[in-house]
């Protein structure tokens, strides 16, 4: 089961069926993310360990800047 360090874990219910889901919404900076980064932000996000994707990598990709230079 992967972490949870920012809370974004959460549970919808459809019918019978009860489903893992991870909210963006509680991830600071994911709001202002293009689409194709708050793909890879949930994915983070499902996959947490602690050791291969750690709090901090999701904290980078939450806080990138467009205006960065490469």
């Amino acid at each position: 089961m992967s972490q949870d360090s920012f809370g974004a874990r959460g549970q919808l219910d459809v019918g019978d069926a009860s489903y893992e889901i991870f909210r963006l919404g509680d991830l600071d900076g994911a709001d202002r993310l293009p689409y194709s980064l708050k793909v890879l932000a949930e994915n983070l996000l499902r996959t947490e360990d602690g050791v291969n994707i750690t709090a901090e990598h999701i904290r980078t990709l939450a806080d990138w800047d467009a205006e960065a230079e490469p």
